[in-house]
């Protein structure tokens, strides 16, 4: 099963290929080495939308300090080798916006920002349609 990470940007990746990215699982996340992972940057915060593609390295579970408050909170820690930068075809959050007739939000714009979660078959095909020719 795919993955989508929603985070704040910039995504740093480093000289080999490989960006580290860490948000709190969303649901029954669970990354796997090999999995297929897509990075949306949030454009509210000067991000792409839909930003790059990737393959997990490596998966764990790292406790950070809370931003407000006292105490900590898990976080999913992924380093993930970049295949795609950029997507052919741009998606962001204006093309994955529940229309405005008040029917239930699209799966992607659903997810909330700085969460990893898991993306349906369909909905990963949809995205990973954008680094692709048509």
């Amino acid at each position: 099963m795919a993955l989508i990470a929603k985070i704040d940007p910039p995504l740093d990746v480093d000289a080999d290929g490989v960006a580290q990215i860490h948000a709190r699982p969303y649901g029954a996340a669970d990354a796997m080495t090999g999995e297929e992972i897509f990075v949306w940057t949030s454009e509210r915060s000067g991000g792409y939308g839909l930003a790059a593609r990737g393959t997990v390295l490596e998966a764990r579970i790292d406790s950070f300090a809370n931003t407000a408050g006292d105490g900590t909170h898990k976080e999913l820690v992924l380093a993930v080798r970049i295949t795609h930068g950029a997507p052919l075809r741009p998606l962001d959050l204006d093309q994955v916006a529940p229309p405005a007739d008040g029917d239930a939000a699209r799966p992607i714009y659903a997810h909330a920002l700085n969460k990893i979660t898991s993306l349906e078959p369909d909905v990963a095909g949809f995205v990973r349609s954008h680094f692709e020719e048509e």
